[in-house]
C-alpha cells in the first residue's frame, strides 16, 4: 500500500486554490486535496490513491469524497485530515460525538460498524504482516463496550491563568482541544472537566498535563499533575489547593518527576474478579471499566485449561493477570521493569497473602538471562511496541505449554506471532475486546500452543 508513488499533480489537476506540492518529507499545513476514499487503513485513516501517491486521511470513510488538508508528505505517501465532505458515506454518524473529538479518531463511525471494521482490519493485518491465514483465528468474536468507559485519562494543558485550556492534543499537533463532549470519558469525570479547567486557571501554575484514575463507579478518583520545567513549590501548592476538593488524592510533580506537593490518598483499590488491585494516576492499568472483568475472567479460564504449574506473567504491571493466573491454580512469577508498578504489585501480594506469587523487577530478556527454568504457561501483556524479535524468538524454548498473548497493537502482534509460529507455536484461539471504543484500536487475546509434531 505504501509502495505506490506517482508523478505530482499538475497545476491544472490540483483542487482550485490548493498550494503547490511541498518537497518530500516536508510539512504541508494548509494544502487541500479533494480525494476519493477507497478503503480504511489498519491505522484508522481512510486510504486515497492519488497521482501524488497514497494518502491516509483521518476522519474519512470508504466511498466518501472529501477535502483533505495535507499535514505531512513522505517519500511514498502523504497524510491529511478531513476538512470537508462532498460525498458522504451513509455509515457516517451525524451530530453529537461525530462532530469531532481530539481523543477519538473513529467518533464518526457507529460502535457496531466500527467493531466490524476492527475485526476485518485485524485479520487483514495478520495476513499482510504476519503471513498468518485468517482461518487460524477462528470466529474471532469481539466483546462490545458501552460509552463512558475510560478509567484512566491523560489531559494535556496549554496556557496559564485565564488562557489555560485542558483537553487532548488534536491529532498530529500539540494544540489542546476541549473534550467536553467526549463520550469515552466517564460521566462523572466529564462533568468535572469545567472545574478542572477552572482549578488550573485559578492556580496560575504552568501545568503540562493532568493524569487521572477512578474507580469502576467513578465515585473515587486520583489526580497526578505535571508542571513545566520552570515551576516551583509555591505554584505546585497553589494547584494542589484548587485540585484537592475534586479528588480523593492529588500529587503534583515537577517536569523531572520530583514530587512538589501531595495530599489525600496515594492509591485506590479496584475490585476485579474477587481481588483488589492498587491503582495510582501514573501507573498502567487496563482502562475500560465495562470490559476489565470480562478480560480478567477470560484469561483466568484460558490459564485454567493448563494443569497447575509454574506460570510466567511477563510485563506484569501491578499484578492484574497474576491474579488471573493465581485463580487458575498456578504458582506465578511476575516480571516488570517499572519500579512504581512493582511497588504496587508487592502491595497487592501482601494484601492477597499470595505466598505462591513472586514479583521480579526486571526486563523480561534480562530475567531470562538469570533464570534457566522452563514455564508451564505464560501470559504476555507488552506495551504497544510488542515483544520484539529477540523475546519472541526466546519464548518458544522457555514455555512448554500454553502462551496467552494480550495485545493492544495489531501490527506488532502480527510481527511477534510470525516469530512465535516459526518457533513451533500455533494459534488455537483468539478473541477481540473493544477496549478503546470510538477509536481504531482494539485489544486482542491470542492463545498459542505447541504445534503438533514440534
Amino acid at each position: 500500500m505504501h509502495g505506490f508513488l506517482a508523478p505530482a499533480l499538475s497545476r491544472e489537476q490540483r483542487p482550485r486554490g490548493a498550494a503547490p506540492s511541498p518537497g518530500r518529507g516536508e510539512a504541508a499545513d494548509g494544502m487541500i486535496r479533494r480525494v476519493t476514499i477507497a478503503a480504511l487503513a489498519p491505522t484508522g485513516e481512510g486510504v486515497a490513491r492519488t497521482p501524488d501517491g497514497v494518502g491516509f486521511v483521518a476522519g474519512s470513510l470508504p466511498g466518501e469524497e472529501v477535502d483533505a488538508q495535507v499535514i505531512e508528505v513522505r517519500k511514498r505517501f502523504w497524510k491529511g485530515r478531513t476538512v470537508g465532505i462532498s460525498v458522504r458515506s451513509p455509515e457516517r454518524l451525524s451530530g453529537g460525538h461525530a462532530d469531532g473529538c481530539a481523543g477519538c479518531d473513529w467518533a464518526h463511525i457507529g460502535l457496531e460498524r466500527a467493531r466490524e471494521w476492527k475485526r476485518a482490519l485485524f485479520l487483514e493485518t495478520m495476513e499482510r504482516i504476519g503471513e498468518l491465514p485468517r482461518e487460524s483465528f477462528g470466529e474471532l468474536p469481539i466483546a462490545p463496550s458501552a460509552p463512558a468507559y475510560r478509567l484512566r485519562n491523560r489531559f494535556h494543558v496549554s496556557g496559564r491563568g485565564d488562557s489555560a485550556r485542558v483537553g487532548f492534543f488534536a491529532p498530529g499537533t500539540h494544540r489542546v482541544e476541549s473534550v467536553a463532549g467526549c463520550e469515552a470519558i466517564g460521566e462523572q469525570m466529564r462533568a468535572l472537566l469545567p472545574r478542572l479547567a477552572a482549578a488550573v486557571s485559578d492556580s496560575g501554575a504552568p501545568v503540562e498535563e493532568i493524569a487521572t484514575v477512578e474507580t469502576l463507579d467513578g465515585s473515587g478518583r486520583l489526580a497526578a499533575a505535571t508542571l513545566a520545567l520552570s515551576s516551583d513549590r509555591q505554584e505546585a501548592n497553589a494547584l494542589l489547593t484548587r485540585l484537592e476538593p475534586h479528588f480523593d488524592g492529588v500529587i503534583v510533580r515537577g517536569a523531572k518527576g520530583a514530587v512538589l506537593a501531595r495530599a489525600g490518598k496515594t492509591r485506590l483499590w479496584l475490585p476485579v474478579g474477587g481481588r483488589d488491585f492498587p491503582l495510582t494516576a501514573g501507573v498502567f492499568f487496563q482502562g475500560n471499566r465495562h470490559l476489565v472483568s470480562e478480560l480478567y475472567a477470560d484469561v483466568a479460564r484460558a490459564a485454567a485449561a493448563v494443569p497447575a504449574g509454574r506460570a510466567l506473567d511477563a510485563f506484569g504491571g501491578v499484578g492484574f493477570f497474576a491474579g488471573a493466573l493465581l485463580d487458575a491454580g498456578h504458582a506465578v512469577v511476575s516480571v516488570e521493569a517499572d519500579h512504581a508498578s512493582v511497588e504496587l504489585a508487592l502491595e497487592a501480594r501482601k494484601r492477597w497473602k499470595a505466598a505462591n506469587w513472586d514479583v521480579e523487577r526486571s526486563a523480561v530478556l534480562s530475567f531470562f538471562d538469570g533464570e534457566p527454568g522452563v514455564f508451564d504457561l505464560a501470559v504476555l501483556d507488552p506495551p504497544r511496541a510488542g515483544l520484539g524479535l529477540r523475546l519472541s524468538g526466546a519464548l518458544p524454548s522457555r514455555v512448554r505449554g500454553r502462551l496467552i498473548y494480550v495485545s493492544c497493537d495489531t501490527a506488532t502482534l502480527a510481527r511477534d506471532l510470525a516469530v512465535l509460529a516459526s518457533g513451533g507455536l500455533a494459534v488455537v484461539d483468539a478473541r477481540l475486546y473493544d477496549l478503546f471504543a470510538f477509536t481504531h484500536r482494539v485489544e486482542a487475546v491470542v492463545i498459542l500452543e505447541r504445534a503438533s509434531g514440534r
